[in-house]
């Protein structure tokens, strides 16, 4: 059961090529770990964009350790006690490491309570435009939600028509647990990020 989406970006039907990646526009917001976060790109591809399908896009152009990303931070307030999924389609090129969706809900004084960060199901090679999820439940404690894109490794992936939504407890939560978070070599675990808005924010990437 669906009981509300809460934001979405939509994809347009594009045969462009690649293009030159510009930077995310506020409150999204590139983020990694070095030596990827600084050498890699992160942004929106701005062909596609040009063609009119929203998107946000991580490239490598080598391997290198670490890892890049673009996220950004929801206040939990309209969110707590309730199950939140996240999903969007992924599109992939050549990706040597891995990659995925993201998202990560703190509680006071329990950073991670809740976390997917597709590790388990990684993103690997080329493939089309496919739907992925993660789903997560935000607790009465909870103090901020994180959400957003990763790769590690050289490739790109990109990202469109994502959405939000709180759903019912009739569909499963993706939340990694000892069991399911191995972790694949040089791959990221839970990326971090500051404070951001109270919801959902430019899902459209207006500038």
């Amino acid at each position: 059961m669906i009981w509300r989406i809460l934001a979405f970006g939509a994809l347009a039907t594009s045969t462009a090529q690649a293009g030159e990646i510009g930077e995310a526009p506020q409150p999204w917001r590139k983020n990694g770990a070095q030596p990827a976060v600084a050498q890699c790109g992160g942004g929106v591809d701005s062909a596609l964009q040009a063609s009119g399908t929203a998107n946000l896009t991580l490239k490598c152009e080598a391997t290198v350790d670490g890892f890049v990303g673009v996220m950004q931070r929801i206040d939990p307030d309209p969110y707590r006690n309730r199950r939140l999924r996240f999903s969007a389609l992924v599109k992939t090129e050549g990706i040597e490491g891995w990659g995925g969706l993201w998202m990560r809900i703190d509680d006071v004084g329990k950073p991670g309570a809740a976390f997917d960060n597709m590790q388990n199901r990684p993103l690997q090679g080329t493939s089309g435009w496919t739907n992925y999820s993660v789903v997560l439940d935000a607790s009465s404690n909870a103090q901020g939600v994180f959400l957003g894109t990763l790769m590690s490794g050289k490739g790109q992936l990109w990202i469109s028509d994502w959405r939000l939504e709180i759903v019912g407890t009739d569909v499963p939560t993706t939340a990694l647990t000892p069991e399911t978070a191995g972790q694949p070599p040089g791959g990221p675990s839970r990326p971090s990020g500051p404070s951001g808005p109270s919801g959902p924010s430019n899902l459209e990437l207006a500038r």
